[in-house]
């Protein structure tokens, strides 16, 4: 069986073609986007106020996670 060609590759980056491609995009940034609004909120109401560190590792996972399933289906 074939892989299904969701993305397509222009230049250096992947598009997606296919309405599972769009899917799986948001099916990946609605929980790093939710990852990352609650890691901020939970730093502020401890009392940090220096937070900006915390996105980077969250924001990384989920763009490792995207590549790895766009390089993977185009």
């Amino acid at each position: 069986m074939e892989r299904e060609i969701w993305f397509e590759k222009i230049l250096w980056s992947y598009m997606p073609c296919h309405w599972k491609g769009w899917a799986a995009m948001a099916a990946v940034m609605a929980p790093t986007l939710a990852a990352i609004f609650l890691a901020r909120h939970m730093a502020f109401a401890l009392g940090y106020e220096n937070d900006g560190w915390l996105v980077l590792p969250i924001f990384l996972s989920g763009w490792l996670s995207m590549l790895f399933i766009a390089k993977r289906h185009s």
